[in-house]
Formats: structure tokens, sequence, C-alpha cells
């Protein structure tokens, strides 16, 4: 029982100290949690007896927060897998949906000034 506590308090630390300085606090505490739980649970099922020793929790939750924000920060700045491969999900673009796209520019015969051509209604 008190290696479970150590660890649970491993990982309620960890999060906490993620989360204080974090821009977005919600998002750090989630991280920590979810980084330093798993790497706990991960630590203990390969070897408990060594996840028994005092400071191996700590270690698991620290190396599992930096994972889960290096992961977070790597899905981010990443482009999707979509244009990895190079594949074209959505299909060719369509001209109507360009806000800059193809507007005729229209002079008003009567005022002089140009007036935009209104876009087709979509169907």
């Amino acid at each position: 029982m008190p290696h479970l506590l150590n660890a649970l308090l491993s990982v309620l630390v960890v999060a906490g100290l993620l989360a204080g300085p974090s821009l977005r606090p919600g998002l750090g505490l989630l991280l920590g949690l979810t980084g330093s739980t798993i790497a706990n649970h991960v630590v203990w099922l390969a070897s408990p007896d060594v996840w028994s020793h005092v400071v191996v929790p700590w270690l698991a939750s620290v190396g599992g927060a930096l994972v889960a924000v290096s992961v977070w920060s790597l899905l981010r700045n990443s482009p999707s897998l979509a244009e990895l491969v190079g594949a074209d999900v959505t299909g060719p673009p369509d001209p109507l949906d360009d806000e800059d796209g193809p507007a005729v520019d229209l002079i008003d015969p009567a005022s002089g000034i140009p007036a935009r051509h209104p876009r087709p209604a979509r169907s």
C-alpha cells in the first residue's frame, strides 16, 4: 500500500508542477496525469520489484510526463498523415469556396463605381 501511495503522490505532484507554469493549465494537467499514470503502469507491469523502490515511481512520472508533452508537441506541429503520404483527401478545390476567388468586377453604368458581381447560390 505505501508503494501505491508513493506512486499516486508522484503522479499528482508531477502533473501539478507541469500544469502550474503552463499557459494552458488544463492541457498541462491532462498531459501530466496521462503521461505519469501510463509510465508508472508500464514500469509496474515490466518490473514490479523495481517499481517498489521509492525513487522509481518519481522517475517514471517525470519521464512519462516528458514523453506525453513531446508526443503532443510532435503531433501538434507535424503535417497531417494525408500530407505525409501526398494523398488528395478532399479532391480539387472548389473555386466558389475561395474567398479571394474569381469575382467579376462590374462597373455600375449610372455611378461608374465598380461593383462586385454576386456569386451564384449553392443548391
